[in-house]
């Protein structure tokens, strides 16, 4: 099918998926490849065939970015070492048991391509699992810690496939080579996303000085921060992977930076959507191709190809299980990076991270990325395999991990604001305090009595909002009524102006564009009206 017509097929896809999860209890990138499935049987759409390569450049740098833009970097510091645990050793772990326990059950499968097998579906996918538990309270630092770990694993993990790949490829291995060729292309990828980002940085910014802060502009070379990243490490033979997460930490905190309001407000609106699309595209492209995924392994009997799929996820499930438990105790006893309870691990977080291992983009993207054919020429050996037990490992970390989810953190009962004290809360309090005395400061020049009637009421304004945060419980719910009841007020009143507006629109009084330009100021008001009451 052109290429054209499959991406507004796909964008349809997304959007039918996006209505029909209000009204089932499926995750969205389970009902995603659902869709994606009913979708293969359209006349055109049972043999979509995507190149890997074009896969891994479109898809994965602006995924991993916004990820990595979204990550608190302080939060991303102090759960540093549990995450490198989960992101290094236990990939490290995954792939080597994966691969001689797939290489055992299965002969036929060279150990390089089992350990490819193993690099393919180390990776977790934080999209999946935040898809799953966005409407759930979670404590802060389990949330920081499977974010973080997926991102850092999407990267340990694509390492170890290209190594891997490479072993499969010359049939040749050596531990000390990896570790070198590691060191490369991991150190490399840093370098290169620091840099491609804080050049970036630098021209956004110096066009703003220029008078070319254009809100659109803006966001556009910061869509191209991780394509570039990711070119300029392949070119260089290093980890462009890496260079993008490297790339979305440095820029989490400092794209704000220079910009102005409105290029900052465009810029989230415009990733949360780009985000959502790509997201959603995986998971309907898994959909698209399981069929021929199934095709390809016609070979091997349904029963066998079911005990493959299902050992795969056991293992994977009790590799991390064990691998939590086991590093979580040890730093406790060592007191290495604990930063926890003083009576040792809670077992309801350490359930709740072990079962967060949904597979989803980076496992998909990878297993379509298996060459067909190795340097010889040769056909790559049980690539059709690999790529439907791939495919196999993200439908049922969904189905068992991702659908199971909501309900296991509801019965576990964690209090999500144990991890810290209210920090918004905190900040809105300062900077209503910094209100105050700014807006004293202009007062004391005042002389005119309407300026200081307004003075005088918007101090009042700025004490009500630090009354709400930290006065008196009893004064705050009091402040939070009277701060409902003027919302109310005034988004009622923004909904005749808008009433008014189109009556004069469609009497003729005023155009098309006269009627636009004065809506967008009504939609802005009306989204200020709207913030929560708590938020003052």
């Amino acid at each position: 099918m052109p290429l054209i017509e499959l991406s507004l097929l796909l964008l349809l896809a997304i959007a039918v998926g996006g209505a029909l999860v209000h009204w089932t209890p499926l995750p969205l990138p389970i009902l995603l490849v659902v869709v994606g499935v009913v979708a293969s049987f359209l006349p055109g759409l049972g043999s979509v065939e995507v190149d890997p390569e074009l896969f891994l450049l479109l898809f994965i740098p602006p995924i991993l970015f916004a990820d990595a833009w979204v990550l608190p970097r302080r939060d991303f510091v102090h759960t540093l070492k549990p995450v490198l645990l989960l992101a290094l050793g236990l990939v490290v772990l995954t792939v080597v048991v994966v691969g001689y326990a797939m290489h055992w059950l299965i002969p036929a499968m060279p150990l390089a391509v089992a350990f490819t097998l193993g690099a393919i579906v180390s990776p977790t996918d934080a999209v999946a699992t935040v898809a799953t538990t966005q409407l759930l309270p979670l404590p802060a630092r389990i949330v920081h810690i499977v974010n973080a770990e997926s991102l850092l694993n999407d990267a340990s993990g694509l390492v170890a496939f290209k190594l891997a790949v490479a072993a499969a490829a010359t049939g040749l291995f050596s531990s000390t080579a990896v570790a070198g060729n590691f060191v490369h292309l991991a150190g490399g990828g840093i370098i290169i996303g620091i840099a491609v980002e804080w050049v970036g940085r630098e021209l956004r910014q110096r066009l703003i000085r220029l008078h070319a802060g254009d809100p659109v502009l803006q966001t556009l070379l910061t869509i191209l921060i991780p394509y570039g990243a990711y070119l300029a490490a392949e070119a260089l033979q290093v980890s462009g992977i890496l260079a993008v997460v490297a790339a979305g930490l440095w820029a989490s905190g400092q794209e704000v930076k220079g910009l102005t309001a409105d290029a900052r407000q465009h810029a989230r609106e415009v990733w949360r959507m780009l985000s959502y699309v790509l997201n959603g595209a995986v998971f309907v492209l898994l959909g698209l191709q399981l069929r021929r995924m199934l095709s390809g392994v016609d070979d091997f009997a349904p029963l066998d190809l079911v005990l493959y799929a299902l050992v795969l996820w056991a293992l994977l499930m009790v590799l991390r299980i064990a691998w939590v438990w086991t590093s979580a105790h040890l730093r406790f006893r060592l007191r290495w990076g604990w930063t926890g309870s003083t009576t040792g691990p809670d077992p309801k977080r350490l359930l709740l991270v072990s079962w967060a291992a949904v597979r989803g983009s980076i496992t998909l993207a990878t297993a379509l990325s298996v060459p067909a054919v190795v340097a010889a020429g040769t056909p790559f050996p049980e690539r059709d395999l690999v790529v439907f037990l791939a495919a196999a490992t993200i439908i049922l970390t969904l189905a068992f991990n991702g659908v199971p989810l909501p309900w296991l953190i509801r019965k576990l009962a964690l209090n999500s604001d144990e991890d810290s004290p209210n920090e918004e809360r905190t900040a809105r309090a300062e900077i209503a305090r910094a209100a105050l005395a700014a807006v004293a400061d202009v007062a004391s020049d005042l002389t005119d009595r309407e300026d200081i009637a307004f003075v005088e009421q918007l101090l009042s304004r700025y004490r009500g909002k630090l009354e709400l945060h930290e006065g008196d419980p009893g004064h705050a719910s009091l402040r939070a009524t009277h701060i409902a009841l003027r919302r109310r007020l005034r988004l009622a009143a923004i909904a005749a102006e808008r009433q008014r507006l189109r009556q004069l629109r469609e009497t003729n009084v005023i155009n098309d564009e006269t009627q636009r330009i004065i809506e967008a100021e009504l939609d802005e008001r009306e989204l200020v009206s709207m913030i929560s009451v708590d938020r003052g």
